[in-house]
């Protein structure tokens, strides 16, 4: 996963990639949020990704 601040850009970043059998997800968390919204923009990251296989590195 890839995390990226989100710009003022008509396109963001979030999607789901496959490259060489390897999901690859980009997304973006929009920090100028106060915390407890960016927490909630991680907490809904996170519960995407539950029962999902997550290799780290």
């Amino acid at each position: 996963m890839l995390l990226y601040a989100q710009t003022n850009q008509e396109i963001q970043p979030n999607q789901t990639y496959k490259m060489s059998g390897n999901t690859i997800q980009v997304r973006t968390l929009d920090l100028s949020k106060d915390f407890i919204e960016i927490r909630e923009q991680l907490d809904s990251i996170v519960d995407n990704l539950k029962g999902k296989e997550i290799i780290t590195v």
